[in-house]
């Protein structure tokens, strides 16, 4: 897997850098978000716990375009990030269903 930055924006009020990443993955799945998000961390040379993978698009089944936030530090990515973005970050799901036999009554 390749990481290509496409484009990079500085964000002074939330105190992070906004980018657009190329993953070049041919002849393999999509990749998924905790491998993207190494390959960011290893690319800028920071590391994985500022780095924060908002959205990944698939096309053509070689590459993916993927949007991702990189914080200063730790607390402000938990400070201005959405929760469920962090959530997916850590593996967390965010979709709480009821339990059966709630449903059935």
């Amino acid at each position: 897997m390749e990481v290509k930055i496409l484009a990079k924006m500085e964000n002074l009020f939330f105190n992070r850098t906004e980018l657009e990443a190329e993953v070049l993955h041919p002849g393999e799945a999509t990749p998924k978000r905790s491998a993207v998000r190494q390959a960011i961390a290893d690319a800028l040379k920071v590391s994985t716990d500022v780095v924060a993978v908002v959205q990944c698009k698939t096309q053509f089944g070689i590459k993916s375009i993927c949007t991702a936030s990189v914080y200063k530090t730790k607390e402000d990515l938990h400070k201005h990030e959405a929760k469920h973005v962090i959530g997916r970050e850590i593996g967390h799901k965010t979709h709480h269903t009821k339990p059966a036999e709630a449903v059935a009554k």
